[in-house]
């Protein structure tokens, strides 16, 4: 995690301990905010040590330390929403994106999406530079990548939600920067991870380039795909 999502973060989640002991007591609530912090902390140093070291750690370790610190991300965040604190939940999201991205460099599966998500949405809506979207969709391939063992056969409409916002929200950010190959590779990715739910997406996609500042081949590409999973002509 670089230095400035590392200090936003920490920041953030002083604020989120504060606000939670002002708002509290939560008696039923094991979970609560400053053992979350103290668990994500602990996870950021193993994390650290391992980049810092020359032995790697096992896929086992890397999935089982990436698993943790995302759930306790995710519960932070939860936390935030809660307590009204949208500038600190952003914080805490983009934080658990950073370590999505750290899983994913050390070959381990991302079992946690929801935060992960929300960030990469977050980022996305919040530019209109096409070369920061190409670095967010680049991102976005990367999470679907290392997250597909875990969600590809998944049944739970819970966990499959976050995995079909996410290979939306990659396909909606790679037709912003209006690049064919990365359109394409999008769309390919969700074709082949979520073939039930193409038509709608490209019905959709059509309707809004249709009203937006897409250039033809844009919409040309969109159509062909729609043409492929609804056979119109």
């Amino acid at each position: 995690m670089n230095r400035a999502t590392r200090r936003a973060f920490d920041q953030a989640v002083g604020a989120l301990v504060e606000a939670y002991g002002q708002a509290g007591p939560f008696p039923d609530q094991e979970a609560t905010p400053p053992l979350l912090v103290e668990e994500v902390r602990k996870c950021l140093e193993v994390s650290q040590q391992i980049d810092d070291t020359e032995e790697s750690a096992s896929p086992e370790e890397i999935d089982e330390l990436g698993t943790h610190v995302l759930e306790c991300l995710s519960d932070l965040g939860l936390w935030a929403y809660q307590l009204k604190l949208d500038d600190e939940r952003a914080a805490i999201e983009n934080a658990a994106l950073h370590m999505a991205q750290w899983v994913a460099h050390h070959g381990g599966h991302i079992a946690v999406l929801e935060p992960v998500v929300n960030a990469l949405a977050r980022q996305a809506n919040a530019t209109q530079d096409p070369v920061v979207l190409a670095a967010l969709f680049d991102i976005a391939c990367s999470v679907i990548s290392s997250a597909a063992p875990v969600f590809n056969d998944a049944t739970d409409v819970a966990a499959l939600q976050p995995w079909l916002t996410l290979h939306f929200n990659c396909a909606i950010t790679a037709t912003r920067t209006g690049q064919p190959d990365l359109m394409n590779t999008a769309y390919d990715l969700l074709e082949t991870h979520l073939p039930r739910h193409c038509a709608a997406f490209y019905e959709e996609g059509l309707r809004e380039s249709a009203k937006l500042t897409y250039d033809n081949q844009v919409q040309e590409i969109m159509r062909k795909r729609l043409a492929k999973w609804t056979h119109r002509p």
